[in-house]
């Protein structure tokens, strides 16, 4: 007897041990997912020259292991496994972003304006993109590559979401997804050898439907019938017409209906009309901040700012360096040759014939056909610029310091008369020419005044002839012009209507916006005989450290005011208060600015280099390389994630009733605090029920009653349930905005309450 039952001991030792119908098919889906996840990532990433191999398989692996873990969080209970589940696929798409080349630190909501403009940038350079793409654009690069861990992600959110009666659905709708990584990689870029790839689809896709409710034999059958049916298909498809295809999905425009923005720079003084969504609409490549003009104004018309003929004039203005001639620009003053500027424009969401530059341009390329006037206004000769379009800008643009332009040598030349000139409402063509700054040769020195006088701008020309009058240098009576109108008149976008509106800025309203600052100053500036224009386009925008770029967009667009200094140039100021919405304008720029102290912020300070960013990064390039230990964080996120989950759910489980009632109002407290209500210590939960119900709903109040009924009713049910805790959250963050939801997630997470 014995002998027999240790023979039989050892051989049911010897036979393989028996795995579990459901683990089976999770590894069967598993490796199906992997298998079609791979072939359709391999071909998505050809689109890009040099693809990255090792991070796409890198890509692969975290989609796996996001899909296994949400099958492990299929086991938790209903409440706490959809929440837990939908967490971790999304941490998994985030390490997915971060294995294909990512910076980490962009996933941070603090970087997530970086990280929007770069993708942003990177999609409107695809639309005209060249397949494989080569260029040297590291965001169009990045943002093509991470195409494929976001679909990824997706089809493994959807084909392992823990829901029953969905799951046919969900699992479907996975397959389509990674069905349209696959087929928009090779729609964009035929690899050819689409019969036999066709037919690795075929079978995958088989695998992916029938495999997992297989047994081995009928496996082997399936496949041996696919493959057969595959075969007998290949003659037909081979015959069939492919320059007449059924649909034309080559005329399909998915992402071309992008709005382009217009801009007309002639001042109008009305209530600001401007785009102002925040649309980004150009980044610049530049070693410093400047203000990207788009057109000079240089007259003015008795009411307002506009472009006169003068403009497109050709002749050099004496005693300034020539910009077409670097010889001269070095011998007249040798610091002035760090002003020059080789700028980068790409240009985003605008639309317009004037070429957005800085300074005075000498030099322009990769936009085609253009004409540059003396004032520095850049013309498209024959098209618009669009997004996409990118170009290369050699300027001068003059940044001196206060010294300097004090210092400022000879007399204004006789060319300069033309910005000095003033039209005056009444009988058309009546322009006064004010005597240049420091000239003595003038017919009749007091002609401009008397007219001036005798004009509707008798009171703006008191005021500019006193602030100015005594003022030592040039340079001081424009500061004194900027300092006043920043200390009289403040910022506002609804300017009243006036029928002389910069006399009712000054002495009516006393407040508008840029067009209003710029235009009463440029107009002081031509009272006292300085050569002033007005200059129109964009404030520096927005600066990141680590491209060397700034963010342009329709919220910067801005006017200032251009001044001419002898051996220098024309000079920025900006007297629009801080308070304007361009972003980095001058008082953002120089602390000092913003009191009138700076000139015009663009300080030859060099950028703070960035200690996340070394000499082996590989922040936005998406290039194969070796992958870094701080990935090892997200993933430990993602595997914290589940954990975390399963926690809370068998605790939720094991807490008894008392337990949880503490657990609930230690939590309401918490949620309170979060959401800033402000309630005394010595607050009653009947006073909190009461105070509920009258601000935030009748849920609230009855979570409140329920608690306190639980604590002080013995004959009461027990503690409140989940729906009424999911009714108490929705109460509370009803009117708090898309931050107070956040909030109140975090306060109230799904599941259930924490123990105290």
């Amino acid at each position: 007897m014995s002998g027999s039952a240790a023979t039989a001991t050892r051989v049911r030792a010897a036979r393989p041990a028996h795995v579990p119908a459901a683990v089976r098919v999770a590894l069967v889906r598993l490796t199906v997912f992997a298998a079609l996840g791979l072939f359709a990532a391999a071909h998505w990433v050809t689109l890009v020259s040099s693809p990255p191999v090792g991070r796409t398989a890198l890509v692969v692996l975290v989609a796996t292991g996001t899909a296994a873990l949400m099958l492990g969080a299929s086991q938790l209970r209903p409440a706490v496994a959809a929440p837990a589940a939908a967490l971790v696929g999304l941490a998994g798409m985030a390490l997915g972003m971060v294995a294909m080349g990512l910076e980490l630190r962009l996933l941070f909501p603090g970087n997530w304006d970086e990280l929007f403009d770069g993708l942003d940038r990177g999609l409107a350079g695809v639309q005209t993109a060249e397949w494989p793409y080569d260029g040297v654009d590291s965001w169009v690069r990045l943002t093509t590559l991470l195409g494929a861990p976001l679909a990824l992600g997706l089809a493994a959110l959807l084909a392992f979401f823990p829901a029953r009666r969905a799951a046919p659905v969900l699992s479907g709708l996975g397959l389509v997804t990674l069905l349209v990584l696959y087929g928009s990689a090779v729609t964009e870029r035929d690899p050819g050898a689409s019969l036999l790839r066709g037919l690795a689809l075929l079978l995958l896709m088989g695998a992916w439907l029938w495999l997992p409710r297989l047994g081995p034999r009928e496996a082997l059958g399936g496949a041996a019938l696919v493959l057969a049916l595959g075969a007998l298909s290949l003659p037909v498809a081979a015959a069939l017409d492919s320059d007449r295809p059924w649909w034309n999905y080559g005329a399909w425009t998915f992402l071309e209906n992008r709005r382009a923005i217009t801009f007309d720079w002639t001042h109008t003084y009305g209530p600001l009309d401007w785009p102002r969504e925040g649309t980004t609409l150009l980044n610049v490549k530049s070693d410093r901040r400047l203000y990207w003009k788009a057109e000079s104004l240089d007259t003015f018309d008795g009411v307002r700012w506009v472009r006169g003929r003068s403009s497109t004039a050709t002749q050099r203005l004496q005693g300034v360096p020539d910009p077409s001639s670097q010889d001269e620009r070095w011998d007249y003053f040798e610091w002035n040759a760090k002003w020059d500027e080789e700028l980068r424009f790409t240009v985003r969401s605008l639309s317009t014939y004037l070429l957005v530059a800085a300074g005075t341009p000498y030099i322009v390329s990769g936009a085609g056909v253009v004409t540059t006037a003396s004032d520095g206004t850049t013309r498209m000769a024959d098209r618009r610029l669009k997004e996409g379009d990118s170009y290369r800008v050699k300027t001068y643009a003059p940044n001196p310091t206060a010294a300097q332009m004090r210092g400022a040598p000879g007399a204004l030349s006789s060319a300069l008369r033309q910005y000095t000139a003033i039209g005056l409402p009444g009988a058309p063509g009546e322009v006064v020419y004010v005597p240049l700054w420091g000239s003595a040769s003038f017919g009749d020195p007091q002609a401009p005044g008397t007219a001036l006088e005798a004009s509707v701008y008798a009171d703006m020309y008191g005021v500019a002839s006193r602030i100015t009058a005594d003022a030592p240098t040039m340079y001081d009576a424009v500061k004194r012009v900027q300092r006043y109108l920043n200390r009289n008149l403040t910022y506002s976008e609804k300017p009243r209507p006036a029928e002389y509106p910069l006399n009712a800025f000054l002495f009516r309203d006393k407040f508008g916006y840029c067009q209003q600052f710029s235009g009463a100053m440029a107009l002081m500036l031509r009272m006292a005989g300085i050569p002033a224009r007005v200059a129109a386009g964009f404030a520096p925008g927005s600066h990141n450290r680590d491209s060397g770029e700034y963010r342009v967009r329709d919220l910067d667009a801005h006017s200032w005011v251009e001044v001419y200094f002898n051996g220098i140039g024309w000079v920025t100021f900006d007297p629009t208060p801080a308070a304007a919405p361009a972003e980095a304008q001058a008082a953002d720029i120089n602390p000092i600015t913003a009191r009138g102290g700076a000139v015009n912020g663009a300080r030859d300070v060099p950028p703070v280099p960035d200690a996340t960013a070394g000499a082996g990064s590989t922040a936005v390039d998406g290039s194969d390389g070796g992958v870094s230990g701080w990935l090892l964080v997200p993933l430990l996120v993602l595997v914290a994630a589940g954990a975390l989950g399963w926690r809370l759910g068998r605790r939720a489980r094991r807490m008894g009733a008392a337990e949880l009632a503490e657990a609930q109002l230690a939590e309401l407290r918490r949620a309170l605090a979060w959401l800033d209500w402000d309630l005394p210590a010595n607050t009653t939960l009947l006073a909190l029920e009461r105070r509920l119900g009258l601000t935030a709903g009748p849920a609230a109040a009855r979570y409140a009653a329920a608690l306190r009924a639980y604590r002080y009713d013995p004959h009461a049910p027990g503690a409140p349930s989940l729906r009424e805790r999911r009714a108490l959250r929705r109460d509370l963050t009803a009117r708090t905005g898309l931050r107070g939801r956040l909030v109140g997630l975090a306060a109230i997470p799904p599941g259930g309450p924490r123990p105290a």
